[in-house]
């Protein structure tokens, strides 16, 4: 990476700060892959806290359903889970219903298979189609307070099963009959562990701080082999692309190694100064875009603002610089609001030597 810098500084230094030998550049957007932490829409205080799970079930459910694994499989993405009811500040509760079984009917196909010679041929199959229902809900508690309750399968939605086909209505009925138990307990099984998905989902995006993995964003950069600029532009923007497309939730990239960018990028405005001419509109456009970009992608709206009023004073397509105000806007409000100020970060170890009122 050291190198790649090297070579950055090299281009951009031996580039001619005189004219540009084009009127014009192409701007493009290189798109790239990005990953943060989402900040719970219902922060808790403590904003990091221990929770219990528990898992209920209805008198026949008790008999198909591993109740301590489904509770194993519920999670809080951040926060911490605890078996001690009395260290937990939130307590989650989901239960489980009954498979009712509504209806199981023989469904029969008819094909007609002609051949060569014009001779038709019947072929009959057979399914057995099963009706049933499942409903589950769950509570979100803290003390004897309920924070949230709902459903998961609610009123209940009618639930649909077909078995393979069948050569003859005996072979589908038989299966069906042979096979019913296992195929029920199969039914409280994934409809169970869907609850506890959905359920985690719903408790990490409300109360957590989930993973945001591969999130598509863009960067600008400029295609223009006539123009000074080109090479050290485009080598510039490839270097930010592979150090934010390697970022992760629990870490952003080293601050030192986008000094030498942020350079860069603020460099073309007071090197491509004419304000009319076409190809330093642009490459001013694309500088502030960037450093924009790169300062909200490293958790600095701050920054992010400061560059978004140049890149709207600058003219060109103003209303990315607006957006990019009210994005910064919008993250530091979740800083104030959460009083975390990264969305990269590992909850344990963070909030382990994070002081509680900082």
């Amino acid at each position: 990476m050291k190198k790649l810098f090297l070579i950055l500084s090299i281009v951009w230094w031996a580039t001619p700060w005189g004219t540009a030998q084009t009127k014009n550049v192409d701007i493009d957007n290189v798109s790239f892959y990005y990953a943060y932490r989402l900040f719970p829409t219902q922060p808790r205080d403590p904003i990091q806290f221990a929770y219990t799970a528990r898992v209920h079930a209805g008198s026949v459910a008790k008999n198909h359903l591993n109740l301590e694994e489904l509770e194993a499989a519920f999670y809080i993405a951040g926060q911490t889970r605890t078996t001690d009811e009395s260290e937990a500040q939130m307590q989650v509760e989901m239960t489980m219903g009954d498979i009712v079984i509504a209806s199981s009917n023989v469904s029969e196909r008819k094909q007609e298979v002609k051949s060569k010679d014009g001779k038709v041929t019947t072929y009959y199959y057979y399914r057995v189609v099963v009706v049933y229902s499942f409903d589950s809900s769950y509570r979100f508690l803290a003390g004897e307070e309920v924070l949230e309750d709902g459903n998961i399968f609610s009123r209940p939605i009618p639930q649909t099963f077909s078995t393979q086909e069948y050569d003859s209505r005996k072979q589908a009925v038989d299966y069906w009959n042979n096979n019913r138990e296992v195929l029920v307990a199969s039914f409280y099984t994934d409809h169970a562990m869907k609850t506890v998905r959905e359920v985690s989902g719903f408790a990490s995006s409300q109360f957590g701080f989930p993973e945001k993995k591969d999130v598509r964003y863009t960067l600008k950069t400029i295609d223009e082999k006539k123009h000074n600029e080109n090479t050290a532009f485009r080598t510039a923007v490839d270097t930010l692309k592979a150090l934010l497309q390697a970022t992760t939730p629990d870490e952003l990239p080293d601050r030192e190694r986008l000094n030498s960018l942020i350079d860069y990028f603020k460099s073309i405005p007071a090197k491509y100064t004419d304000p009319k001419l076409k190809a330093d509109v642009r490459l001013r456009y694309a500088a502030y875009y960037n450093l924009c970009a790169l300062h909200y992608y490293m958790d600095e709206p701050e920054k992010v603002a400061e560059y978004a009023d140049l890149l709207i004073a600058n003219g060109y397509d103003t209303r990315d610089g607006e957006r990019m105000k009210k994005d910064a806007a919008a993250l530091q409000k979740q800083f104030d609001t959460t009083g975390i100020r990264t969305r990269h970060f590992h909850p344990e170890s963070y909030f382990q030597n994070t002081p509680a009122d900082s």
